[in-house]
C-alpha cells in the first residue's frame, strides 16, 4: 500500500475534515531536508499533539526530536527519558484524576510507554505528501467516521477491536501503542490535545499501523460498496412517509393531497 493510495481511499470512502497524517519513528536522529522543527517553524518547542495539528490542518511536514518537544509528560512516553519515582507513584496524576495515589499510580503502570533510548525522534507530515513509508497513519475525524474505521478493520479479520483509555496522555495511544502491537487503535483525544492543539470537542483520531493500511482501504471500499455503513450516513429515516400537524388537512385537501 502506497501513500497515495491509502489517502485516496481514505478521502473517497471517509472525507474527512482535515488531512491524514503520516507517521515516521525515528531511530536515528536525522532529519530529512524539507520538514520543519518547532524552534524554526514558530520559535519555540510544542507539544508533538500540536504537530500532529500543524500536519493535518495546515499541511506542513514537521520533525520531532527530544529537543524539541514542550511537554514533560510525553518523554517518558517515547522513551526519551526514564519516569521519576514520583511520576511511577502517581504524583502527577492524583488528586486531580484520581481519589488515591493508588489508583493514580495504576493509572501511571497502564500507560503505553516506548523503551528508553528506542526513538529518535518523529517524522509527520500530511499523508500524501510525506517522502517516507509511514509506521502509522493517524486519521481525525466525527464518531461515524471513525466507526467506518473500525468496520474496514475487522473487514476480514472479525471480533472487536481492543482499545484502551484512560482520558490523559493520549499520544501514547495515538503513536505508541499501535507502533508496538500493530493492531488499529481507537483514540479519545484528551485534555490537554483540546486545550494546546484545539482538536475539536466533536473529534476522535484512529490510528492505523501501515501493515494494516491495505487491509483498511480494501475494508473501507467493500463496506462501502454493500451500501448500508457509509460517510455521508444514508440516514432510513429519509424513506419515511412525512406526517404533518393536524391544522395542515385543510391545505392538504386543497392541495389533492388528502
Amino acid at each position: 500500500m502506497d501513500n497515495i493510495t491509502m489517502n485516496q481511499a481514505l478521502e473517497t470512502y471517509l472525507r474527512p475534515l482535515t488531512l491524514p497524517v503520516g507517521v515516521k519513528i525515528l531511530a536515528e536522529p536525522e532529519i530529512p531536508a524539507g520538514y520543519r522543527r518547532p524552534p524554526e517553524a514558530v520559535g519555540h518547542r510544542l507539544n508533538i499533539c500540536q504537530g500532529v495539528n500543524f500536519a493535518r490542518r495546515y499541511g506542513w511536514k514537521m520533525a520531532f526530536l527530544r529537543q524539541d518537544m514542550a511537554c514533560p509528560l510525553s518523554l517518558p512516553i517515547f522513551g526519551f527519558v526514564a519516569d521519576p519515582d514520583f511520576v511511577t507513584r502517581g504524583e502527577h496524576i492524583h488528586p486531580d484524576f484520581t481519589s488515591t495515589l493508588e489508583a493514580a499510580a495504576s493509572t501511571q503502570a497502564a500507560q503505553p510507554k516506548a523503551p528508553l533510548g528506542s526513538i529518535a525522534g518523529i517524522l509527520l507530515g500530511p499523508l500524501a505528501k510525506v517522502d517516507f513509508t509511514p509506521d502509522l497513519a493517524l486519521v481525525y475525524g466525527s464518531p461515524a467516521q471513525v466507526v467506518r474505521l473500525v468496520q474496514a478493520a475487522l473487514y476480514h479479520q472479525g471480533g472487536a477491536l481492543q482499545s484502551s483509555f484512560s482520558g490523559r496522555c493520549a499520544c501514547a495511544q495515538e503513536f505508541i501503542q499501535p507502533w508496538q502491537s500493530g493492531r488499529c487503535n481507537v483514540v479519545i483525544p484528551a485534555q490537554g490535545e483540546r486545550l494546546f492543539a484545539m482538536t475539536a470537542d466533536d473529534e476522535l483520531a484512529f490510528a492505523i499501523p501501515w501493515p494494516e493500511a491495505g487491509t483498511v482501504a480494501e475494508g473501507l471500499e467493500q463496506t462501502h460498496r454493500r451500501g448500508v455503513s457509509r460517510v455521508p450516513t444514508p440516514f432510513f429515516g429519509m424513506r419515511m412517509e412525512p406526517s404533518f400537524p393536524e391544522r395542515y388537512a385543510e391545505l392538504e385537501r386543497h392541495c389533492g393531497l388528502r
